[in-house]
């Protein structure tokens, strides 16, 4: 699961421990509501390139104060981003509306020409197949037999010719593209593509709700903070 947590400016030189504390009434602990127990472990990430992470505004790219990813293991580890990626940072520095935007647009491609292909057969065929023929018709086989289908074949070597590198790495790579995306209404196929592409989909906001997929959660107020971070807004 991943978490877009909105800090204060004020955050800005201890980011690690206003993460910590805007997390903390979310922690599975077995003494709150069901919705509350969200994680029972984080670290921050997105700096690496289709890793999730934020683009950066052009010509910000080097500014320090961008923030890094953290080794899972050892979160006082920071890692280098890679070029125009980042895990955070101020707004001004982020780059929000054309990413979006851009993913929509990839998306929306995408939807249409999978239309102008002939048709193809799902991969639940070639799954029964090898339940069928199990121990002679491996899962390696179905993959390839799956994929070398004309239409799948076309539909990847376009997909190969979008410039999806901005977003997170599962972007327009459905595993059973005839389901995913010949079976979906233009509409539906797209919003659920772009919230794949920028993985903001679940957001902690300031007034401490987090926010999954559109609906928010119960209310943690009451629960205590650490007394020497600054306020949210």
């Amino acid at each position: 699961m991943s978490i877009t947590v909105c800090l204060p400016g004020a955050a800005a030189d201890q980011v690690d421990e206003a993460v910590a504390d805007a997390m903390a009434p979310f922690e599975m602990d077995g003494t709150r509501e069901g919705e509350l127990d969200i994680w029972d472990a984080w670290y921050i990430t997105g700096g690496k390139a289709n890793g999730g992470g934020f683009n950066v505004l052009p010509g910000h790219e080097r500014d320090p104060r961008l923030i890094r990813s953290r080794r899972w293991d050892r979160k006082s580890e920071r890692l280098p981003n890679d070029f125009g990626w980042c895990a955070g940072g101020p707004r001004e520095l982020l780059d929000f509306s054309a990413s979006h935007e851009e993913a929509r647009r990839l998306a929306e491609a995408a939807w249409r020409r999978w239309h102008e292909l002939p048709p193809a057969d799902p991969w639940k065929v070639y799954r029964d197949r090898a339940e069928a023929e199990f121990g002679w018709y491996d899962g390696a086989q179905v993959s390839a037999d799956y994929r070398a289908q004309p239409l799948v074949r076309a539909f990847d070597a376009y997909l190969r010719t979008l410039p999806t590198q901005r977003f997170w790495y599962w972007f327009l790579q459905g595993s059973d593209p005839v389901e995913d995306v010949g079976r979906s209404e233009r509409e539906t196929f797209v919003a659920e593509e772009v919230a794949y592409a920028l993985r903001r989909r679940n957001v902690l906001t300031h007034a401490e709700r987090l926010v999954v997929r559109g609906r928010r959660t119960g209310d943690p107020r009451g629960v205590p903070r650490s007394r020497d971070l600054p306020a949210r807004a």
